[in-house]
């Protein structure tokens, strides 16, 4: 059965602009060992919750946790508010996976504003074993 974990699109979008008006990104672990620069991504990290942030340099600071990051948590996944939650889905161990958002030929960036003018209130990964899929949705379909 696939997990659905749900952000929001207006705080998710406030991410994706922060990381596509910087020069600089944090590379993934990956990028950094293949030697490539991040063109920019939304950084989808599962350690303490499952949330998203900017790969934007310098980085954006939360105002509310200073020297922290900015992070959106999917709903229901925040460990200060909803405790600790495990899915098989999400496997045993912590990463960070880039989405990133300017890819061809239809960029994340792009799908997430026009979404976000359109009224879309979700962005929605859908995870199942080892593939993801990112959507855009108006409603939470599928309960955490």
């Amino acid at each position: 059965m696939a997990l659905h974990l749900y952000f929001d699109l207006t705080a998710t979008l406030r991410l994706a602009e922060h990381a596509v008006s910087c020069a600089a990104h944090a590379p993934s672990f990956s990028e950094n060992e293949d030697g490539i620069v991040c063109p920019g991504a939304l950084v989808w990290v599962r350690d303490q919750g499952v949330y998203l942030m900017s790969s934007g340099l310098p980085r954006l600071d939360d105002p509310d946790r200073p020297g922290s990051s900015l992070v959106v948590y999917a709903d229901g996944w925040n460990p200060d508010t909803d405790g600790h939650r495990r899915d098989a889905d999400l496997g045993g161990d912590d990463f960070a996976e880039h989405l990133h958002l300017t890819d061809q030929p239809h960029p994340l960036i792009g799908v997430l504003r026009a979404a976000h003018t359109r009224g879309y209130r979700w962005l929605h990964l859908t995870v199942a074993g080892d593939t993801y899929e990112v959507r855009i949705a108006r409603t939470r379909r599928h309960q955490p």
